[in-house]
């Protein structure tokens, strides 16, 4: 019972200043809904709370008008199809990282989205997937890593 109280307080402390981000916390708005685990070598690289953008209308919105998103946090859209996607970011005030993911699970790229800029940002093929996470986060990620989604629960 001890090291339960313990265990608990010590995430609570984590918590509070702000090293790990609440479990089904907001992300910008959305419900949290899943991990997206980074996959090197057999070798977890890094991980996500995630939102899905899983509807035409979320991800038409995507994280426009979020003014920030916690370390370890992003949005993960997903289609029904494969496809080229094109992503810009007019009304977007975060620099995002914008990771490309293929049919089969894997980063096939990784863009930089500045605040505001316009510009259309281009999947460079087909295209199951795309994650957007805070820019400085998307050091550690790399073309030809392996994402895994995890849901949580409903």
């Amino acid at each position: 019972m001890t090291m339960i109280k313990s265990t608990f307080g010590f995430a609570l402390f984590c918590l509070l200043l702000g090293i790990v981000p609440a479990l089904g916390a907001p992300i910008c708005g959305y419900r949290e809904t899943g991990v997206v685990e980074i996959i090197r070598d057999g070798a977890l690289v890094d991980r996500f709370a995630v939102t899905l953008a899983d509807t035409a209308d979320s991800r038409r919105r995507g994280l426009m008008n979020c003014r920030s998103l916690d370390p370890g946090t992003g949005m993960l859209f997903t289609y029904p199809d494969a496809g080229r996607r094109t992503f810009w970011m007019k009304d977007t005030f975060l620099e995002l990282a914008i990771v490309f993911i293929c049919p089969k699970g894997r980063i096939v790229a990784i863009a930089r989205g500045r605040p505001g800029c316009r510009d259309h940002i281009h999947s460079p093929d087909r295209v199951q997937s795309v994650l957007e996470i805070n820019f400085d986060e998307s050091h550690r990620l790399g073309v030809g890593d392996q994402v895994r989604l995890r849901l949580h629960d409903p």
